[in-house]
């Protein structure tokens, strides 16, 4: 094990995430989301929930600056009331991890879906409750 990393980042997840090059798109889901529309590769990270896999995965990537919203989410509820509160979470995992304010967009379904067909890494956790999916765009140095 290394210092300081979450032991949810094992060695295949860094590798991939390593790879990744600026721009491009790494897809979180739970176990709700449908498993036919998954075409990247899959990572999966067992039974944890949605906020202890962003947490690994923010602590090691960084987002895209450029990009006015670098991380968009489906609420596979379809109750637009509020922001769930995963995604009230993540959002605030991936503020603390760039020590800056990230904004996040609320997509729907079909667009959800066309982009995160063209991420490179799709991130399944076995929690599906609540049921969101969220697409993180990599930043770069």
């Amino acid at each position: 094990m290394l210092k300081n990393l979450s032991p949810l980042l094992s060695g295949t997840l860094l590798s991939a995430l390593d790879s990744m090059k600026n721009g491009d798109l790494l897809t979180l889901v739970g176990s709700g989301y449908p498993e036919e529309e998954i075409v990247s590769r899959v990572i999966h990270l067992g039974e944890v929930t949605t906020e202890a896999a962003a947490d690994a995965i923010l602590s090691v990537l960084p987002l895209n600056s450029e990009d006015p919203a670098p991380i968009a989410f489906l609420d596979c509820t379809g109750a637009l009331d509020d922001l769930p509160d995963v995604a009230f979470a993540v959002k605030g995992i991936a503020s603390d991890a760039e020590l800056r304010r990230v904004s996040m967009v609320h997509l729907e379904r079909e667009e959800f879906i066309a982009l995160a067909r063209r991420s490179v890494i799709t991130v399944r956790v076995g929690s599906d409750a609540p049921p969101c999916a969220f697409l993180l765009r990599k930043g770069g140095s």
